[in-house]
């Protein structure tokens, strides 16, 4: 299956004390499914990558493609920097079975250019499908147009690029040299910048509470309906702002909680919004029209 469209970069539910809970995964996943989410993204940065441990990134995993059965395509990020171990994750996500292998750039250090490459070329060599690059300039390494075509130029079965640069500039560049890649945008702010760019979809965290939001934009862009288009990026904005003053993560999964998915409070060091900022969150969504009073 390809990737593309609405995809959801999906949170670990967990219980009241911190542990994963698998008695909700299946609830959050059919939430998303049932309003026309295209697919899940697995171990994301934005969905606390960094409070989990590899296992439970993995266990979360199987229980996602588990329960998908090929519903819809899974991606994985691996966000191991140890070489040695990024190769053994690679290795047990293939055998869980995953349709597109995410891999980020080195981090955080400021690596040389062949450490880039041995790196990159070296996981993607061991998985026997697609790959997908992420350049995520928030973990410290911020990967040039010219360093990501020198990675698709040496890596040849990396098909995919998730680009959270914000660089409208660069992604032109990069697009210029392999006009085959298919993009996905990795912030709910350039939906509609990096789809009318040649992009295929969102990997999108603001999809989690409110899922036909996201994918009416992605629609409306297929459809050609570029005004509808930019009225809802617009307003999408809005909503991401809203959230994000959760903090990394705690906005969305409150905000989940009051469209009725709770999928309880983020792990430490990630931070559930205090009090007053969840009144803030609640009346600008009451405001906004995406939850009732």
């Amino acid at each position: 299956m390809r990737f593309g469209g609405a995809v959801a970069e999906v949170f670990i539910p967990l219980n009241a004390s911190g542990d994963v809970d698998e008695g909700r995964v299946g609830a959050m996943l059919d939430f998303l499914l049932r309003r026309g989410v295209e697919g899940f993204y697995v171990g994301g940065f934005g969905a606390e990558a960094f409070a989990f441990t590899t296992e439970e990134r993995l266990g979360f995993l199987r229980m996602v493609v588990d329960y998908v059965r090929d519903k819809v395509p899974v991606s994985f990020l691996v966000s191991e920097m140890s070489i040695k171990r990024a190769v053994e994750v690679v290795r047990e996500v293939s055998k869980v079975g995953v349709d597109v292998l995410t891999i980020p750039q080195p981090y955080p250090q400021q690596f040389g250019e062949r450490g880039i490459l041995d790196y990159v070329c070296t996981l993607s060599r061991e998985f026997s499908g697609d790959v997908m690059l992420y350049n995520e300039p928030a973990v410290g390494n911020p990967l040039s147009p010219s360093m990501v075509i020198k990675i698709l130029d040496k890596c040849s079965n990396i098909k995919y690029l998730k680009d959270s640069s914000h660089d409208m500039i660069g992604l032109h560049t990069i697009l210029s040299a392999h006009p085959e890649l298919r993009v996905m945008a990795g912030s709910d702010g350039l939906i509609y910048d990096i789809m009318l760019a040649g992009g295929v979809g969102i990997v999108s965290l603001v999809i989690n509470p409110f899922p036909e939001l996201i994918v009416r934009i992605v629609n409306e862009l297929r459809n050609g309906n570029y005004a509808e288009a930019r009225r809802l990026q617009e307003f999408i904005v809005r909503v991401r702002g809203v959230l994000k003053a959760g903090g990394l993560s705690g906005g969305y999964r409150y905000a989940m909680s009051l469209v009725g998915m709770d999928i309880g409070k983020p792990r430490p060091p990630y931070e559930d919004p205090d009090e007053r900022t969840k009144e803030f969150i609640r009346s600008s969504l009451i405001s906004l029209g995406l939850i009732k009073q």
